[in-house]
């Protein structure tokens, strides 16, 4: 058998950002996170961010009822989606 370099090698398998990927499965917050969660004044923007848009699916569906229409339900802001 030839000895060529195998690209699925057995002890490089667990590669190419598995760790990170399994990382954000779980949850566990990334050090762009954990700096941003110190920033407090970023903190207070972004819970007011989160309150803004409750108020305004509230509104929205207050006239959406008027009309006799379904309600929506708008998707919140997460921390991770500030991080690239």
């Amino acid at each position: 058998m030839s000895n060529k370099k195998s690209y699925m090698d057995n002890e490089n398998i667990i590669t190419e950002n598995f760790f990170s990927k399994l990382k954000k499965l779980l949850g566990l917050s990334s050090k762009e996170e954990k700096i941003l969660k110190k920033n407090k004044s970023f903190m207070k923007s972004f819970k007011s961010l989160g309150n803004i848009t409750t108020e305004l699916e509230k509104a929205i569906n207050r006239d959406l009822k008027k009309l006799g229409k379904k309600p929506i339900k708008l998707d919140r802001y997460k921390l991770s989606d500030f991080i690239k």
